[in-house]
């Protein structure tokens, strides 16, 4: 019985290392190529597995990069999550917050490119919120909730800093729900306003005055 738990172990283990080898890599060709252009042939060769295996771990491209963007998701969340943890002002923090979110999905360009402006995942998206008789895996219908509940996690950590503001009196009272969507959608809009940019960006410089507008609807008269 020992040998079986320490065999089954064992197997988990090895599981979960391919596993994690399969997203690094996909990651990787993700970053390259985007999603339009990603095979899994090309995972398969950057993972050095054969396409066969891949196709243990996960059943279709979109399957996987969903799993990618759930990841991306949640390392942005943490890290937004430590930054509204800080012992400091909530414009500060505002502040702090909107520019991690910039530099983090600025250094995974072509992840942040799949969220806002690849049409092939667009489609995919809009399908599922729009046409509910198109049969999907559950594994893709699963990635597609838990990108949702991400992405909504992340306004609601807006939200509830906007309301820190509000309480102590940094902020005047507002409408706290519809300006953390707004804030997201500023970002959102930055992302798509870039890839038409032939200029490099001054992420810093840009997130100041984007700050700047922002505190200039929310900060009491007197401030």
């Amino acid at each position: 019985m020992k040998k079986k738990r320490l065999r089954l172990a064992r197997e988990r283990q090895r599981r979960q290392e391919n596993r994690e080898t399969i997203l690094h890599a996909a990651e990787s060709v993700l970053l390259r190529r985007g999603f339009s252009e990603m095979s899994m042939n090309d995972v398969a060769a950057e993972a050095e597995f054969s396409k066969a295996t891949l196709y243990k771990y996960f059943k279709s491209k979109a399957e996987l990069v969903f799993e990618i963007l759930v990841h991306f998701l949640e390392d942005m969340e943490a890290m937004l999550t430590t930054i509204r943890g800080q012992d400091k002002s909530a414009r500060d923090r505002l502040h702090e917050s909107l520019l991690a979110a910039v530099r983090f999905q600025a250094e995974k360009e072509n992840i942040t490119r799949v969220f806002v402006m690849d049409l092939s995942f667009m489609k995919l998206l809009q399908a599922f919120v729009a046409d509910p008789g198109r049969t999907f895996s559950e594994a893709e219908k699963r990635f597609i909730l838990k990108i949702k509940g991400r992405r909504r996690a992340m306004i609601d950590g807006v939200g509830s800093l906007l309301a820190q503001g509000v309480a102590s009196g940094e902020f005047r009272p507002h409408d706290v729900p519809a300006a953390a969507a707004f804030l997201g959608s500023v970002i959102e809009g930055y992302f798509h306003e870039q890839f038409w940019n032939d200029e490099k960006a001054d992420i810093a410089k840009d997130v100041r005055f984007m700050t700047d507008i922002v505190l200039r609807g929310l900060e009491r008269r007197e401030t």
